[in-house]
């Protein structure tokens, strides 16, 4: 086999993102649950499905060829953050099914739980587009933007913290869904890294 040169790689950085992409949309059907001030409505079961089509085509390619030894390295990494990112989006998923029997979270609490989540999200779809391109301003924009949603983070517990009578429960359930957002950040930093590895072969 050989190390990605004949479009090997290539396939399997297209299939790669496109796992990326699934794994976001899975994370944007259980924030829409969370963060809608409506309800749920279609969110959770959107949200399930790609996350069971996600789940099916890792355990597919996992059996696949992984276009050369450079295509091992990559499959790897990237593979791991995928289904981090999959476990990320169970653990939303459960928090919005949790949460539909509770009252809804206060506007001035939901608004800045959703930019969070949007900066996070936003940072997973462009690493998608990163992997296939390997441009270094893109993984350099990437790596920018984890500082945007550390700040969101930031202001949110700063919030929470001014907050007189919050109850627990809510208090408990924002720090958590932060921790899972800010995750997701950290691990779309962790592909692109190792997107732009071997960016001579995605030519």
């Amino acid at each position: 086999m050989s190390d990605g040169g004949d479009g090997t790689y290539r396939a399997l950085i297209a299939e790669l993102a496109g796992l990326v992409r699934l794994a976001h949309g899975a994370l944007r059907g259980a924030t829409a649950a969370l963060v809608d001030p409506v309800g749920p409505g279609d969110a959770i079961p959107v949200a399930e499905k790609a996350l069971a089509e996600l789940r099916s085509r890792i355990e597919e390619d996992a059996a696949g060829a992984l276009g050369g030894r450079a295509g091992v390295v990559v499959a790897v990494h990237v593979g791991t953050e995928v289904e981090a990112l999959g476990q990320l989006a169970q653990r939303l998923l459960e928090a919005g099914w949790a949460r539909q029997d509770r009252e809804a979270l206060g506007e001035h609490l939901r608004i800045p739980l959703g930019g969070l989540a949007d900066a996070a999200l936003e940072l997973v779809a462009r690493a998608a587009d990163v992997l296939e391109s390997a441009a270094p301003g893109g993984v350099a924009d990437v790596l920018t933007g984890l500082h945007e949603v550390g700040q969101r983070q930031r202001l949110l517990y700063e919030l929470l913290l001014r907050e007189d009578g919050a109850d627990l429960a809510d208090v408990t359930d924002l720090v958590l869904l932060s921790c899972c957002y800010q995750q997701c950040a950290d691990r779309a930093g962790s592909i692109v890294r190792h997107a732009a590895l071997f960016p001579h072969l995605g030519g």
